[in-house]
């Protein structure tokens, strides 16, 4: 093997290896208040729940939703590659149910600092952050 290849396929493993540590540090984590019982969820669950047709949890309590704001970059990840949906039909299911009077929006947050702090003191919260920086009063749900 001449240097030159050597050289280059050196170059491709380094380059492949920062972009996959780097596409593992922005993944989505869907957080909860440490009170929720539930550790995964469906994505159907999940759905159903940011779409505010699932108000409970499996044990009763009620769920806290809270979202960034719709203009956020996190948002918009979370809708389109965890919920499959564009934010605007999320957003339009939201404001049915509040000018209907048969439901109200989540909470909107304005940073993922917010979001941490508000799932932390709130129970039965649940929320989304591209971070891995965690508060002692919430956990992660992984999603199925």
């Amino acid at each position: 093997m001449t240097k030159l290849k050597r050289t280059f396929l050196i170059t491709v493993l380094v380059l492949s290896s920062l972009l996959s540590m780097t596409s593992l540090a922005a993944t989505l984590n869907v957080i909860a208040n440490a009170s929720v019982e539930e550790s995964h969820l469906k994505l159907k669950d999940l759905r159903s729940i940011y779409t505010m047709k699932k108000s409970l949890w499996s044990n009763g309590d009620r769920i806290a939703v809270f979202v960034l704001s719709a203009d956020n970059a996190t948002h918009k990840e979370f809708c389109r590659k965890l919920l499959k949906v564009f934010p605007r039909q999320l957003e339009s299911v939201w404001y049915r149910l509040v000018y209907s009077g048969t439901g109200e929006k989540p909470v909107s947050v304005n940073s993922e600092e917010e979001m941490i702090e508000l799932v932390a003191k709130t129970p039965g919260a649940i929320g989304y952050i591209r971070s891995e920086t965690m508060h002692e009063e919430t956990k992660v749900i992984s999603i199925k």
